[in-house]
């Protein structure tokens, strides 16, 4: 995609406050755009004798159009065309595609449509000492130009349009790419980020068209789309009713969710609020659109939601129904006027069945060869696959690392066979990552992260990154070469230099330091189901390491070689945003092969840890999370390679390095509410044993915290209260993740 930040004169502290204000702002409205001159007639196959269904964008507010949607049912009144923007053709080309009211409205309710709509990239959670996965995002900056500056935006919208290429991929490739043949007719429109005109999708890569139709800048990049730049429909036609007249329809349904929200009446005391409350302001003007005599304007009263408040989705979606059901009359009469042009309602997505794919071009590449990508998606002419299968390819190849997008368009050939054609984005320009955190009495802590996946033409995962505290200086290095298929197969190789000062504690006073020392190198051959979630990695370490404490030496203190092999067995997949937890698990094994050095030791040790995360569903507004871990060590473990007592996410209260021993284990709960617009509150507890031998003789050790956290779009910020027995408490701020 091409690079858009040479473009934006603003420094870096005021893209990073814009990006902040839109995150949590409604997105604003402006007057209607003109039609493009050469938008050709209707098509004879779409009946104009019947109505417009018009869905109008305003993030999560758009759930309202689902209730909309179970009224006409229940009415038996079927659309002959919807046309939407931003979260209207979300919802809208679901519907056209098969997709009844009662599944929009599970999958609204189960939450997943915020999974759909803003994919905010969260790693998984940590489990005594965490897994790895693909590299979550800090504060992010371009280093492919100077000065470095924030990106143009935070996610790709990956998931978003391969979630959106499952669920409408047979019908659009039974429909042949045509909006027209889809069950219902569908329009979506997008706005040319560079030509400021707007842009109505009618035929092609549905997926794609309704991420742009859904790009919201700053948050999403925009979207490369027939040569264009793309993103939100909104700006220019928000409730795109002129698009149903230019195709010959006198009589729509009109839905407009959006300019509702008031803002409070407060002076602002900084540059942030002035930002906030100009941007809430220009909400609250009326969207430009003519309603006619034989339309029905369903228009919205949600001025309590915004357009970030997914949890409140039942209620908004009660609201659309009352709103709708309210005005039944007009709707039947609206209904009656059309007179009977339409067929049954669809009940069940069309379903295309396996497909041949007769040929396949690769379009976008820059650096890698159509062959190695191909490879990758395990995608060859010849093959009989379902569509369904290759968007979740894309998805985790792009979540991998190696792609910034990768989209479908399959031309039918036949009813089981196709040529299929790649959009591809590579992930070339680098990226430096910044993360920062500071606990009471421990001062500050820094981390900085160079990621340059695919920056030499390859398909895999690299990344440099150095952390920095009182406690802890680290520099790991990484690359991850996946050998064939989409993660099925890869070498991992890994580098580690790590120093580790543990305070040892009396009575909650700290009395002495150990001071740990390791250089290590890793390779693994890793085994990956991209459809279930789980890794498997087999490899060895080898390096050196040191432990003593600072006030004198100890037993088996100076140099030590390591030389090791592991199993690991991981499991991952599609994280959420905060409050709702992936599950996760992790059982990994280590088995030292060789002298350890003049510790007085045996000459081989083992451990063993494993670690459990599991969202335990909802408990009224409050929504709890489990997670247990424990390791197990042969009793000549060196100190060096014990375990370590996890922390906010592992063993509240203690940190990482506030806890040392062979044996450990520890079960954790939280219950989290989500307080609107990415804010949620966390209420957590746990209890641990640790000891050198027997976990039986050992007490327990209590902890709690209290934090406070934001999903921004510079990643997680929290602030935070924690406390153990034992150890004193301490507050901690935190922004990004890997702390």
């Amino acid at each position: 995609m091409p690079n858009f930040s040479c473009q934006f004169s603003s420094s870096p502290f005021r893209q990073v406050v814009i990006l902040c204000c839109f995150l949590v702002l409604p997105w604003p409205a402006v007057a209607v755009q003109q039609l493009p001159s050469d938008w050709p007639a209707a098509p004879a196959n779409v009946d104009t004798n019947g109505f417009a269904l018009i869905l109008g964008g305003g993030g999560a507010r758009g759930i309202a159009h689902i209730g909309v949607l179970e009224v006409l049912e229940e009415l038996g009144m079927r659309p002959s065309l919807i046309v939407g923007t931003s979260m209207g053709s979300v919802v809208g080309g679901l519907y056209a595609s098969g997709m009844s009211a009662a599944e929009l409205k599970e999958l609204a309710l189960g939450e997943a449509l915020l999974d759909l709509v803003v994919e905010v990239e969260t790693p998984p959670a940590e489990l005594q000492g965490g897994w790895w996965g693909p590299a979550p995002h800090q504060i992010s900056l371009q280093i492919n130009h100077w000065p470095p500056l924030p990106d143009t935006g935070v996610s790709r919208g990956q998931g978003f349009e391969s979630l959106m290429g499952e669920s409408t991929g047979d019908a659009l490739f039974l429909a042949g790419n045509n909006f027209d043949n889809l069950p219902i007719a569908f329009r979506c429109v997008s706005t040319d980020l560079l030509k400021s005109t707007l842009v109505i999708h009618d035929r092609g890569p549905l997926p794609r068209a309704v991420k742009a139709s859904s790009t919201i800048p700053m948050i999403f990049y925009p979207v490369q789309c027939g040569g264009r730049q793309l993103v939100d429909g909104g700006f220019l036609d928000n409730v795109p009713v002129q698009v149903a007249r230019r195709l010959g329809f006198d009589r729509a349904v009109l839905v407009d969710v959006s300019n509702v929200h008031l803002p409070d009446k407060k002076n602002p005391e900084d540059l942030y609020e002035m930002w906030v409350r100009m941007a809430e302001l220009q909400t609250y003007f009326p969207n430009d659109y003519t309603v006619g005599d034989d339309d029905v304007l369903l228009k919205m009263p949600l001025a309590p939601y915004r357009s970030m408040s997914m949890s409140a989705a039942a209620e908004i979606l009660a609201v659309g129904h009352d709103t709708a059901w309210s005005q039944r009359e007009q709707l039947m009469a609206l209904r009656d006027a059309c007179g009977p042009v339409s067929p049954d309602l669809p009940h069940n997505s069309p379903a295309a069945g396996p497909i041949t794919l007769n040929s396949i071009e690769v379009q976008g590449l820059k650096r890698m060869k159509p062959e190695r990508v191909l490879d990758r998606l395990q995608l060859h002419s010849g093959d009989t696959i379902e569509l369904a299968s290759a968007w979740r390819k894309a998805e985790w190849l792009c979540r991998e690392g190696s792609f910034q997008t990768i989209g479908f368009q399959f031309n039918p050939v036949a009813s089981d066979s196709a040529n299929v054609v790649v959009h591809v984005e590579e992930e070339t320009n680098p990226h430096l990552e910044l993360g920062a955190s500071l606990i009471t009495d421990d001062g500050v802590a820094a981390l900085a992260r160079l990621r340059y996946d695919n920056l030499l033409g390859r398909d895999g995962s690299n990344l440099l990154s150095y952390r920095y505290s009182d406690r802890e200086a680290r520099l790991d290095a990484l690359l991850d070469q996946s050998i064939n298929g989409p993660g099925w197969l890869a070498l991992r190789a890994k580098f580690l230099w790590q120093r580790e000062l543990p305070g040892i504690y009396d009575n909650g006073h700290e009395v002495d330091r150990y001071v740990f020392q390791r250089t290590q190198c890793s390779l693994d051959l890793a085994v990956r189901s991209f459809r279930y979630g789980w890794s498997l990695y087999f490899g060895g370490d080898f390096g050196q390491t040191n432990s003593y404490l600072e006030s004198r030496t100890i037993d088996g203190a100076g140099t030590q070689p390591l030389r090791s092999i592991h199993l690991s067995l991981e499991s991952h997949g599609r994280d959420l945003p905060v409050s709702r937890q992936v599950r996760g698990a992790r059982l990994r094994y280590i088995h030292s092969i060789g002298d350890t050095g003049d510790t007085g030791n045996e000459d081989e040790w083992w451990r063993a840890d494993a670690g459990v995360v599991l969202p335990a569903g909802g408990l009224g507004s409050w929504k709890p999370v489990l997670a247990a871990g424990a390791v197990f060590s042969s009793e000549s473990i060196p100190l060096v390679h014990q375990g370590r007592a996890g922390g906010p996410q592992g063993w509240v209260g203690l940190r990482r390095q506030e806890i040392i021993a062979p044996q450990i284990a520890w079960s954790r709960m939280a219950l989290q509410r989500l307080l609107g617009a990415g804010v949620y509150l966390e209420l957590a507890a746990a209890v641990g044993w640790h000891g050198q031998k027997d976990l039986s003789l050992s007490p327990a050790l209590w902890g709690g915290g209290l934090e406070l956290g934001m999903d921004s779009l510079v990643g997680p910020l929290k602030l935070g209260y924690a406390l153990a027995e034992h150890r004193p408490g301490y507050i901690y701020l935190q922004a990004g993740h890997s702390f």
